[in-house]
Order: structure tokens, then C-alpha cells, then sequence
């Protein structure tokens, strides 16, 4: 029905509209297809462009963190770029750290030239005038490196923001466009100030290795197991008599110089050393070329391999034979000292300067004390006796200030096994024994000079006294005739029948008691003075004793018409000595200054001005009494003479010449001096010096 309708004319036209239409229609349909698919491409592409610009962004941005990150990471490297005028573009962590500026104040501010020490600077502009035949300034200079492309790095100086400068290690290269335009320069320097101290310390350290071995005694070496050595410096010459040459060039094999007989303990030592720790210290000798022999102390050390094969020796030689022919002396002279010690005929110890205990005794020392040597070993010396005063010890020794050759020399008291007694004089002298220090002790038997001694004192003070009696009687006389008046006074008042009145009773009781204790005095001074002396010191006033001798003897001066004046200072320190000894040689002074005058006022016939004067007075350490007359004098020729025993110039039977010799002996004992100055016709003055007690240890 529909197919006849569209047959009509109107029908078709209708058609035909309608197919047209359809034909339109699928056109359009196509093209918006097309324009889709289209811009579904292009979309895609755009997203894919910024996808891709995405990408180069990124990969931009990462390139730059990482150059941004190695330029930071360089904390001790300071990278520096600059464009083609010069102006920083780069200014790393390094550099800040170097320079101590910070990026901000000199990026596009300056040129890296402020960095460079000016006297460097301009000896590279002037380089490069010279080469280029033009004026080189400014950034130039660090351009021209870039531009000619050196590859050496320069040893400069950079200088810190405070003005400091320290050496630097400086690489310069050029910043190029891609078609290799110079646009800038990048500068890249390292601190070398280590390096350059460690150089330094180096170069010091193998000077001073130089000096040491050039200088010192020994003799450094390189040695092999063939034989051969090598040395490092010329002493070998002198030491050996060969060259050095001869041994550098194999010419000359070592072993060939050692001793013979010392060769196998050489190998042996050195096997040793090879199975041990590698180190070995050896004394051997070798034949010089002279044929002299020479002793040397060789200390090494073998070097191995990691197979344990020997690679070389080193060490050192020192020529020793100094010190092995001293050794051979020192043998002997211990052989002999041995010698002597065993075979002397006093006894000798050796004590440890420590404690004093016994280390060694010779036979005599065995047979004086009675000990056998292993009761002596290990018991303290001071067991065996005491010294003459009780406060000295062998302790004070320590504060002497004396040598190896000093001697210290005392008389002590000792004891032999069973307690008999006996003097003893003892030197002692510091020493070494077995490596420790030691005195060595010499004693000696003086009992029977000291019992000679004391009965020549005692000789010479009873003649002293005997010479005196005429003022002891009279010093006598005085106290009794006073206790005479008072007791005739008593018994006549008795006689008489009359009574005594108590004061007067007391009074004259008293005077009489005062008088028997006056003569008491004398008589116990006397007693004292002629007693027999022992040789033990105790601490003395001088002024005391010169007092005590001239209570006895004063009298007998004024008799004499010998007038005694006193100049004794109190203020000096007492002295350690005798005492009854000490006034021996006060008596035996002032007798001699009396018969000097004597001897004046006899053949001058001069009654008035004899005088003797006695003064005491403190000088250094020293306490000094002194005697001055106005006696005849001695000639000059004979004052060396006149402490000599037995030398007088008195009549004979008035004098035999000891008092004076026993006077010296006595000072020096005393550890004292005395000393004479006189004038013929005028006098004497003698001056007796002795040690204060605060100086000998008391």
C-alpha cells in the first residue's frame, strides 16, 4: 500500500527527498565521527605533550637537585662559576665553608679574583701579557686559563673572608654553549693545607732522620741473608777501614769481617731470633782492615716474608770496644779491690747506704769483732758500737755534699762478741756495690794509741796544774782564810763567855758555808780538769769553758802582773767537742801566751802592758776563740814549726814542746783549724776556728 502511495510523481520527489536526506544524514554522521576520533586524537596528543613536557620538567628539576646536591655535598671543595664577564653564577657549600662568605653575598656581586692572593694574581696577569702581547686584567685572567683550555691544577692561595690565607689546589676549566661559545669559567679548589702540613712534617721528619743518622754514633744498616749489607751513611769507613762502595757494590760480604771465633754464636743468635720475636740484640767482633779488632753491639730486626722467608735485616751497629776494655778494667779492679779486701789487715765492711746493714766483711773483720762473716752479714753496723756523740749517725753522712773520693773519717767505741770494749777510728767512703749504693768502711784498732794519748794529756795537764799551784793556793787561801776569821770569831766570842745574837750567827755560818762551797768549787774544777779524758764529745759553750779554765788560772796571771781582758761574744753557738780536751787546749794557749810575755818582760825588762786578751765571735758557719799577747813574738821562719811535737824555744826543763802539737791535734780532731799570725817584738794572736754545733749534725 505504501509502495503504490510513493509511486506517484509527488510520491517520488518524496523519495528522492527522503534518499537525499538519508545520503545527508550519513554524511554527517561520518564527519562527526571523523571530528570525534579527531579530537580524541588531538586531546590525546596534548595529554601526551604534557605528559612529555611533564616529563622533561621533571627530569629538569631533577638534574638541577642533583647538581645542586653534588655542589652541597662538596663540603670541603669550593666550586665557583662565573659568567663570561666574571660575575659569580655558583657559589657551593664548600665554598662557603672555605671562604666563610655565604652564597647570597657574592653571587652576581663579584669576581672570584677576591679569592686569589694578589702578589699570585699578578704574576699571572704579567705571564699572560707577556704571551698574549696585550694588557691582562681583570677576570681575564681566570678566563684566559678557562679559554686555553689547561689541564694542570695550580698550587695557589686563597684567602678567607678574616684576611687568613691557606693553600688551595685550583682546577680551572671553561663553561662552553653548545656550539662551544665561551661563556664563563668554573673554578674548582681544594684545601691543601693538611697535605701541605703533613708535606712540611715529612720533609722535617726525614731531615731529622738524616741528621740522626749522620750524627749519631751508631751505624744504621740493611742487611741480607747472602751476606751482603748496605749502609746508609760514611761511618762505616772509619769504623770498618773499607768503603763504603765495597760493601754497596757486593764487593764486600760481611760475615767475611766477623772474628772467627764469634761466628757461631752470631748464627746462633740469630737463629734464635727467627724462631722468637724477630729481635735480637748481639755483642760480637769483627778484624778492621788494619787487622785491629773491634767490638760492636749490633741491634736488628729480621723482616719476613708471608712465607717466613727472610727478606732483610735492619738495625744498627755501635762501636762498643770502649766500653768492653773499661769492663775488662773494671774486672780487674774488682779482682784486685777482691784482693785487697780479703787479705787487709783491718777489718773492712760494706754497708747499704740505706740501712747500714752489714753486705760484705773481710777476714780481719772476723777475727777483730769475733764474729763469723755469716753473723756479721745482715746486722746493722751500728750494733757493733756508737759514735762519740749520741745524736751522730751514719743519717748525717747523707747531708755532706761529697764526692766519690771524699772520706769521712771518727773515732766510735766498739764492742767485740762478748762485749769487750775497744777504739776503733773508721773511715768511710761512699761506693757502689752489686748496683746499690753502699759505703765501704775501713775500721782500725786505736786503743792503744788513744790510751798513749790520754796519758800525754794527762802528762801535760798535771804539769799545767803544777805550774798553777802557786794561784791555786792562793784561790785556796782566800775561801779558808774567810772560813778561819769566822770560826776564830765564834770561838773568841765562846772564850769569852759571851753570847752570840742569832743574826750575827747566821751571818757568819753562812759566810763560812758560802766559803767551803767557794773552795769546793776549786777543788771539783781541778778534779775535773785532771781527771784522765775519754775521747766522747757532747755540746760545749766556748765562753763557759773559757771561763771554767781561767777560774784556775786567772790567779796565777794576776800574780804574774799579767793583766787577762775578755772580749767573748754571746750570741755564738756551742760547739760539739771534748770538753775536758777543749780546755787542754784553752790552758795550753793561754800557759804559752803567759811564757811569751814572760819571755818579753825578761829581756826587755818591760814591767807594765802584758796582757792577754781572749774574744770569742761567730764567722760563716764557724765559731772561732782567739788568743792575743802582747808576748815576744815569733819569727816568721818559725811559725811553720812551732805544732811540731818536741820543737821549743824555752830554757831547758821549762817545757819538752807538746803542748802546742797536742793543741793542733786536738783542733783537729775537732774538725776544727787553727791559724797564727804574729809580729817579732809585739806579740801573738792565734785563732782556734771550730764547726758550730748546728753544723755537724747534732
Amino acid at each position: 500500500m505504501i509502495a503504490h502511495h510513493l509511486s506517484s510523481p509527488s510520491d517520488n520527489r518524496t523519495l528522492q527527498s527522503y534518499h537525499s536526506l538519508l545520503e545527508e544524514n550519513a554524511i554527517l554522521r561520518n564527519e562527526i565521527r571523523v571530528a570525534r576520533e579527531a579530537a580524541e586524537i588531538t586531546a590525546n596528543l596534548v595529554v601526551k605533550q604534557f605528559e612529555e613536557t611533564e616529563r622533561v620538567l621533571r627530569r629538569f628539576q631533577d638534574a638541577n637537585a642533583q647538581r645542586k646536591a653534588v655542589l652541597d655535598s662538596a663540603t670541603q671543595i669550593a666550586i665557583i662559576a662565573t659568567d663570561i664577564e666574571g660575575i659569580i653564577t655558583v657559589f657551593n657549600t664548600g665554598a662557603e665553608n672555605l671562604l666563610q662568605y655565604q652564597a647570597d653575598e657574592v653571587i652576581g656581586k663579584a669576581t672570584p679574583e677576591i679569592f686569589l692572593a694578589a702578589d699570585e694574581l699578578q704574576a699571572h696577569r704579567e705571564a699572560f701579557t707577556a704571551q698574549l702581547g696585550r694588557d691582562v686584567k681583570g677576570p681575564e685572567v681566570l678566563l684566559e686559563f678557562a679559554r686555553q683550555g689547561r689541564k694542570e691544577q695550580l698550587e695557589c692561595t686563597y684567602i678567607k673572608k678574616d684576611g687568613r690565607p691557606f693553600p688551595v689546589v685550583l682546577s680551572i676549566s671553561g663553561l662552553r654553549d653548545a656550539d662551544g661559545t665561551l661563556n664563563g669559567a668554573l673554578c674548582i679548589a681544594m684545601d691543601v693545607t693538611e697535605k701541605k702540613r703533613s708535606e712540611k712534617a715529612l720533609a722535617e721528619s726525614e731531615q731529622n732522620y738524616r741528621f740522626l743518622i749522620d750524627n749519631i754514633p751508631n751505624i744504621v744498616f740493611k742487611g741480607y741473608a747472602d751476606g751482603t749489607i748496605d749502609f746508609f751513611d760514611d761511618k762505616i769507613e772509619d769504623m770498618t777501614g773499607f768503603k763504603r762502595e765495597l760493601f754497596a757494590t757486593r764487593a764486600m760480604n760481611w760475615f767475611d769481617l766477623i772474628v772467627e771465633e764469634d761466628r757461631p754464636y752470631v748464627r746462633e743468635k740469630f737463629v734464635h731470633a727467627l724462631k722468637t720475636d724477630k729481635s735480637y740484640i748481639r755483642e760480637y767482633r769483627i778484624r778492621k782492615k788494619t787487622g785491629e779488632i773491634v767490638w760492636l753491639e749490633a741491634c736488628s730486626h729480621i723482616a719476613c716474608d708471608e712465607n717466613g722467608t727472610v727478606e732483610f735485616v735492619t738495625g744498627a751497629f755501635l762501636d762498643v770496644s770502649e766500653r768492653k776494655r773499661a769492663e775488662q778494667a773494671l774486672h780487674e779492679s774488682e779482682e784486685k779491690y777482691r784482693s785487697l779486701f780479703i787479705s787487709g789487715p783491718d777489718p773492712i765492711f760494706v754497708l747499704d747506704r740505706e740501712n747500714l746493714k752489714i753486705l760484705d766483711a773481710n777476714p780481719s773483720a772476723e777475727e777483730t769483732y769475733g764474729y763469723y762473716k755469716e753473723e756479721l752479714i745482715g746486722r746493722s753496723f751500728e750494733d757493733l758500737g756508737t759514735f762519740e756523740y749520741e745524736d751522730e749517725s751514719f743519717a748525717q753522712l747523707e747531708s755532706k755534699n761529697w764526692g766519690q773520693d771524699s772520706v769521712f773519717i771518727q773515732r766510735v767505741k766498739h764492742y767485740r762478741q762478748g762485749g769487750e770494749s775497744f777504739y776503733a777510728e773508721v773511715k768511710v767512703c761512699p761506693t757502689t756495690y752489686q748496683d746499690r749504693p753502699a759505703y765501704i768502711l775501713a775500721s782500725s784498732d786505736i786503743t792503744e794509741i788513744i790510751e798513749k794519748d790520754a796519758q800525754l794529756f794527762q802528762a801535760s795537764k798535771m804539769t799545767t796544774l803544777g805550774e798553777m799551784s802557786a794561784g791555786i793556793a792562793h784561790e785556796l787561801n782566800q775561801p779558808l782564810n774567810a772560813i778561819k776569821i769566822g770560826s776564830d770569831f765564834l770561838r773568841k766570842q765562846i772564850e769569852e763567855g759571851k753570847a752570840v745574837p742569832p743574826e750575827e750567827m747566821h751571818q757568819v755560818v753562812t759566810a763560812v758555808t758560802g766559803q767551803v762551797e767557794r773552795a769546793s768549787e776549786i777543788i771539783q774544777r781541778l778534779r775535773d780538769f785532771g781527771r784522765k779524758p775519754d775521747f766522747k764529745k757532747e755540746i760545749v759553750s766556748v765562753n763557759s769553758t773559757v771561763r771554767d779554765v781561767m777560774s784556775i788560772i786567772g790567779q796565777q796571771l794576776t800574780l804574774q802582773n799579767i793583766n787577762v781582758l775578755y772580749g767573748l761574744d754571746d750570741t755564738v753557738p756551742p760547739v760539739l767537742v771534748n770538753k775536758n780536751r777543749f780546755e787542754q787546749v784553752i790552758f795550753n794557749l793561754v800557759t804559752n801566751a803567759r811564757d811569751a810575755i814572760e819571755l818579753r818582760t825578761r829581756s826587755e825588762d818591760v814591767p807594765d802592758g802584758n796582757t792577754i786578751t781572749l774574744s770569742t765571735s761567730s764567722e760563716g758557719d764557724s765559731v772561732v776563740f782567739s788568743i792575743e799577747d802582747t808576748g815576744v813574738g815569733i819569727p816568721e821562719d818559725r811559725k811553720e814549726k812551732i805544732f811540731e811535737p818536741f820543737y821549743t824555744t824555752k830554757e831547758v826543763g821549762k817545757g819538752m814542746g807538746l803542748g802546742l802539737a797536742i793543741t793542733y791535734g786536738i783542733v783537729r780532731d775537732f774538725g776544727g783549724e787553727i791559724e797564727v799570725e804574729s809580729t817579732l817584738g809585739m806579740g801573738t794572736r792565734i785563732r782556734v776556728s771550730l764547726p758550730g754545733a748546728e753544723n755537724t749534725g747534732s
